[in-house]
């Protein structure tokens, strides 16, 4: 549990000497008291190298990370602070989870199935964020958003580099995942049909399905974005019509983990 520090100026409160400081009075000696004091002090100096006036903000580094957004003053529109923080944001839960992926591709190719899907269970709650907030958006008129929209230069979020973090990670977590099937001697529904027996290696092909998912709901959203916000016939920032989004939307990563679905259902329906 993290220690309660009171700093030296709280205590000289009237009112909080009475609840504190008075029963400190009484059960301490004064040169106890005055010693502990110092020490609550001396705890709230930063010790951490930086500019923060604490060291939450000299390792969060908040400083620079508060500074990355246009200045008030020169904001083309008052939204344009809501525009810049949510894509600022989504850009680094997208990097924690694609760094969460790349432990769990590691792991999954050593044989960790457990901590693997552990660690893709975590990226996927981290992806879960980008995802809402692009509802967040959505509270941005049409209007508004073109305003915003002339000092984004050629700008798109298809250049977004946590997408394409994930782009680039999703077909090499699914190419260990088929090395360890290989491995393994099992196809994906034998997989499916002894996930009692190989329980790690299923976990992880469900954690697996989850990112497919989060993916593609993230594509579904962000198209509904722009057809909210700019039209479906008309073009993007970089000129790519509205309809590639959708189009991009019906990819997915692990087709195969999706198709056993159906083998399933279709045996139990046939029977054995």
């Amino acid at each position: 549990m993290a220690q309660l520090v009171y700093p030296l100026s709280t205590w000289k409160e009237p009112r909080k000497r009475s609840r504190m400081v008075r029963f400190l009075e009484r059960t301490m000696s004064p040169k106890a008291l005055a010693h502990s004091m110092n020490k609550a002090e001396e705890m709230r100096k930063p010790i951490l190298p930086g500019q923060g006036a604490s060291d939450y903000e000299r390792y969060l580094r908040t400083d620079e990370l508060l500074a990355l957004q246009k200045p008030p003053a020169h904001l083309l529109h008052k939204d344009e602070m809501t525009f810049q923080v949510v894509h600022q944001a989504s850009e680094l839960l997208m990097k924690g989870s694609a760094f969460e992926l790349e432990r769990a591709l590691g792991l999954i190719t050593e044989g960790d199935f457990l901590n693997a899907a552990r660690l893709i269970r975590r990226a996927n709650m981290e992806l879960e964020y980008p995802i809402s907030m692009l509802h967040v958006l959505e509270t941005i008129t049409p209007y508004d958003y073109h305003i915003i929209r002339a000092g984004l230069g050629h700008g798109s979020g298809l250049d977004s580099p946590g997408f394409l973090a994930l782009l680039h990670i999703g077909p090499r977590l699914g190419q260990a995942f088929d090395d360890q099937l290989q491995k393994s001697r099992l196809t994906v529904h034998e997989l499916y049909r002894r996930h009692a027996e190989f329980f790690g290696l299923h976990d992880v092909a469900e954690r697996m399905l989850d990112f497919d998912e989060r993916m593609h709901l993230f594509r579904f959203h962000h198209l509904k974005l722009a057809q909210r916000i700019i039209g479906g016939g008309v073009v993007g920032t970089m000129g790519t019509p509205v309809e590639v989004l959708h189009q991009r939307m019906e990819h997915l990563f692990y087709k195969e983990l999706w198709d056993v679905r159906n083998h399933i259902t279709e045996k139990t329906i046939d029977g054995p």
